[in-house]
């Protein structure tokens, strides 16, 4: 008898919302057994679908699939690098990608008390070689991770980390796309409307930008009232809303969090959002908006101050 497919929490992180997680061969077996599974002569246009299609809904629940933010990050013309240069930038966005969940760990974390590790982020990381698709609990968490991720790039490009890799492979322009919807897994694969969203807003855009999808934006709206006013978020604030409802705060031994370490959204200098408007991506409708931040920021343990701008202001250039 066809057993309910398994619905657990991802082992690596407990603390996190429930994916609906499939089993490939579970399913291969359901539609097996219902459908006509040899090689016919015959034409069966007329077959009748109901009772699988019945049983697929049973099982496949759609409305259960979990609400989770992606933020895509693409080295914009990637292509263009010649042969050895492509053959080092998968090295160097790696290098980068550590340091960014190094500093999440360390300098934010208050917004990832749950992640032990920076394996805890490369599991939840789709990785494309020119970038990849990191999924996040909520667009707070999508949004720090961005910020420390540019403050390391903006210290590559300007000959301050990996100096003479700088000189090898050149400057890195990257393209941020931030989506919030339905996502499941498939054994261990991520799928789902988010990431697929989110690929479609990061090829739309040629300006480097930081986009955002209508979804995060009335994430925002209806969580802190509106993104514009993350400078002035509050860890107290933070506890109010239902998904850091079971985050700690704890100063002393355990230095969950000390004021310096629950990311500092006061030192965000400003941050603009602007409605671009709709696009069509493979027949489907996206309404876009264009992100801008600035950000003073701390690297080197405190030691160098940086003011770094994540997107831009020109709302030109998307089809």
């Amino acid at each position: 008898m066809f057993n309910s497919f398994y619905i657990q929490r991802l082992e690596f992180q407990s603390f996190m919302k429930k994916f609906k997680n499939y089993s490939i061969s579970e399913i291969t077996e359901l539609i097996s057994k219902e459908d006509i599974n040899e090689f016919s002569k015959f034409c069966h246009d007329d077959v009748d679908e109901s009772e699988l299609l019945s049983q697929l809904e049973k099982e496949i629940i759609t409305d259960k699939f979990a609400e989770k933010t992606v933020l895509g990050i693409d080295i914009y013309h990637y292509s263009q690098y010649k042969p050895l240069e492509q053959s080092l930038i998968p090295v160097l966005y790696n290098l980068i990608y550590d340091k960014a969940c190094e500093m999440c760990l360390s300098d934010s974390s208050y917004i990832f008390q749950h992640y032990n590790s920076k394996e805890t982020f490369s599991k939840l990381f789709i990785n494309t070689g020119d970038g990849g698709f990191q999924i996040f609990d909520t667009p707070i968490h999508a949004t720090a991770f961005a910020v420390n991720f540019q403050m390391i790039v903006r210290y590559y490009n300007s000959y301050r980390y990996f100096p003479k890799l700088r000189k090898i492979i050149g400057p890195l322009s990257l393209r941020y796309a931030m989506t919030h919807d339905k996502i499941y897994k498939l054994d261990k694969n991520y799928f789902g409307p988010a990431i697929i969203n989110n690929a479609r807003v990061l090829i739309k855009d040629s300006l480097n930008r930081f986009l955002l999808d209508q979804n995060t934006y009335n994430w925002f709206l209806y969580q802190i009232n509106g993104i514009e006013n993350i400078q002035f978020v509050s860890i107290d604030q933070l506890k109010e809303l239902a998904t850091f409802a079971d985050y700690k705060k704890v100063d002393g031994d355990n230095h969950i969090y000390v004021d310096s370490k629950g990311f500092d959204f006061e030192k965000f200098i400003s941050c603009d959002i602007q409605k671009i408007g709709n696009i069509l991506a493979k027949k489907t409708n996206l309404t876009i908006y264009n992100l801008h931040i600035q950000y003073k920021g701390f690297l080197g343990n405190g030691k160098y101050k940086t003011v770094i701008s994540l997107g831009n202001l020109n709302t030109s250039g998307i089809s």
